[in-house]
């Protein structure tokens, strides 16, 4: 039995029993406590449409980013807001730097957009740099760009002036620039590093954001955009079906919005532990590229990647994982950009990151667990 790389996280043969999945990148801490039992209480709520033209969470995703309420659009996910600009936008040609979210191009490629990619290094730890934004100047047809900050899967985030001259860029030559801001909560200083400040003064600025990854609710399906272009904001109401969100989705939004303690707790958690991991991956030769977020992009020791270690190839090395272990990690060989060399390893309770550095130790050496990698 192989392991198949699969185009998301958290998808796996069935015959494999995982018991610790590191392929999806959301909170390790799970959904709200309040949030969880809101839904259970509420579950009635099932049996009535959603009440979409008085929604008390555009109400407080205004009061939470300052901005009016009618820059604001509900989606099923940042995956059906991410197709509705493709629709809505129509762009001739874009521009998007890899590795990053296959969704983007998958949706520019429903419209007939040639996509442009720009290919981030390495050596720049997949940074983006303002070379992005000197191959942008020389594309011949760019309409949109497409970004994701801190980004999927190299957990790199952009700087804050990066993304104004972006859109400073962008706005003069009439250029529609979508920034993925799906991971920013898990950033410490969301506020200061978001580009939301930069909405009311640049209309080709849109910015997409979920309640899927800070709030670990990917089964609820809740996402959103802000916007201050009127033609985009009337053209995404237009295209969007009339009850895209389900009832439970806007009470946990609702819910989620409240919860500064939780999310506080949250970035706390995961800055230990992403610390631990990187501590354990770097000793046992992983190249482990620095993170912004939640997860960690991880590469083969490069005494793998030189000599003849074909049962340790990255593939293989997920597969044993998943088989011997019941460890589920995401192979980036589908991530253009990138090969099966490369892993995007989510950060999750102390138990589970002790399980996955023990199974990478027994399967890399063979040898028992080091005293250090069971304590911080």
């Amino acid at each position: 039995m192989t392991y198949t790389t699969y185009e998301h996280g958290g998808i796996y043969d069935k015959n494999f029993k995982i018991k610790y999945d590191f392929s999806v990148n959301v909170n390790p801490l799970g959904m709200p406590e309040k949030v969880r039992r809101d839904i259970t209480e509420n579950i009635s709520l099932l049996e009535k449409y959603p009440n979409m033209s008085d929604c008390a969470l555009l109400a407080k995703l205004s009061a939470y980013h300052n901005l009016p309420e009618e820059y604001f659009v509900l989606g099923n996910g940042a995956s059906e807001i991410i197709t509705l600009l493709s629709q809505a936008i129509i762009p001739r040609g874009a521009m998007i730097p890899v590795p990053t979210f296959s969704g983007y191009r998958k949706a520019l490629a429903s419209r007939n957009c040639r996509v442009n990619e720009y290919v981030l290094k390495s050596e720049d730890n997949f940074r983006l740099t303002e070379d992005f934004l000197i191959s942008v100047k020389r594309a011949s047809t760019v309409d949109a760009i497409f970004i994701c900050n801190p980004n999927n899967p190299t957990g790199a985030l952009i700087s804050r002036e990066l993304v104004k001259k972006l859109a400073d860029f962008c706005e003069n030559f009439g250029i529609y620039l979508i920034i993925d801001e799906c991971f920013m909560g898990f950033v410490p200083d969301e506020k200061k590093t978001s580009a939301v400040s930069l909405i009311k003064d640049h209309p080709h600025l849109i910015i997409i954001d979920a309640f899927t990854k800070l709030y670990c609710l990917p089964g609820l399906r809740l996402g959103y955009c802000i916007c201050s272009n009127q033609r985009i904001l009337s053209e995404l109401n237009a295209l969007k079906p009339e009850w895209n969100i389900s009832s439970l989705a806007l009470l946990a939004g609702e819910e989620s919005i409240s919860e500064i303690d939780y999310v506080k707790k949250s970035i706390s958690f995961i800055e230990t532990e992403k610390s631990f991991l990187i501590k354990e991956l770097s000793a046992l030769g992983f190249t482990v590229f620095d993170s912004d977020t939640n997860f960690i992009l991880a590469r083969l020791p490069l005494s793998l990647l030189t000599t003849s270690h074909s049962h340790l190839e990255g593939s293989s090395l997920t597969d044993r994982l998943a088989r011997e272990h019941g460890i589920l990690l995401r192979n980036c060989a589908n991530f253009n950009g990138l090969d099966n060399s490369y892993f995007r390893i989510a950060v999750r309770n102390h138990d589970e990151n002790i399980a996955l550095i023990d199974a990478l130790i027994k399967e890399l050496h063979g040898n028992s667990l080091r005293a250090d990698a069971r304590k911080l």
